[in-house]
């Protein structure tokens, strides 16, 4: 064997035992960043605090009569981006007719009540209920935060959340409902219960306190017009159907304690 080829074979057996060599090293080598946070020093404004406030809110969509509204909200944040809460809301307009119920008025005092489908004024408005007071209970997932800045200035926290839960609404008449063999109107009372979802949002001013928004559908059983909708000549539970019962709200919230924890 010559001198060359010895060479040739030294180096190629130590090509074939440095390269795993090598690569194992490459493996161990831990990087500075490994399992560090995504963002660090953040401020954490939701994990392991209490939400409390109030406010207003008003319904959306209704079809015989407004709910201008007064509102609570209690909420804990278990982390930074999962909560439960409890919000809860009085109607301080009971008669803020909608324009759809001025217009029907309008015409039904200008028709002739039939004993078949048409009602009087009076029978119309005594088969129609309002909202009266209105609870939800609902978790609150936070996928989205961040800060933004007006005029290089004003800065400010936000995030957007999604809710879900039951909901209850408590439905209010103005004249019992008649209890004659054959009805053909007769408002719904009472607390209904179904489900409550919706979207909101938070735009923090400082640590503790906080603009609070809420867009939220409480979905119950509900004859908003007390009427007997299948033909049956009586208008009972047969003839409820689930319908949607929009609320907007805002509300000023504080958070306790009152400082924010930072990430490491």
């Amino acid at each position: 064997m010559t001198k060359g080829t010895t060479f040739l074979t030294a180096l190629a057996v130590a090509a074939g035992v440095g390269m795993p060599l090598a690569a194992r090293a490459e493996q161990e080598r831990k990087s500075p960043l490994a399992d560090a946070p995504a963002v660090r020093r953040r401020v954490e404004l939701r994990d392991k605090r209490f939400e409390i406030g109030v406010g207003g809110g008003a319904t959306m969509g209704q079809d015989f009569y407004h709910a201008v509204m007064v509102n609570g909200r209690l909420a804990f944040h278990i982390t930074d981006w999962f909560a439960l809460a409890g919000w809860g809301a009085f109607n301080l307009t009971p008669n803020f007719k909608t324009a759809f119920h001025e217009q029907l008025d309008s015409a039904l005092a200008s028709a002739m009540p039939t004993k078949e489908r048409t009602p009087s004024v009076d029978e119309a408005n005594a088969g129609m209920n309002k909202i009266g007071e209105v609870f939800a209970l609902q978790a609150e997932l936070v996928p989205f935060t961040g800060k933004f800045g007006l005029f290089s200035g004003l800065f400010m926290n936000y995030d957007f959340y999604a809710f879900g839960g039951p909901g209850f609404v408590d439905f209010k008449a103005d004249t019992a409902c008649t209890t004659p063999m054959l009805r053909r109107s007769c408002a719904v009372a009472g607390f209904k219960v179904g489900g409550n979802f919706g979207l909101g949002m938070h735009l923090f001013a400082n640590d503790y306190f906080a603009l609070n928004f809420e867009l939220r559908d409480l979905f119950v059983q509900n004859n908003a017009s007390g009427r007997d909708i299948n033909g049956d000549d009586l208008a009972d539970d047969r003839d409820l159907s689930w319908q949607s019962n929009y609320i907007l709200s805002m509300n000023l919230m504080f958070f306790l304690p009152g400082r924010a924890t930072i990430s490491p």
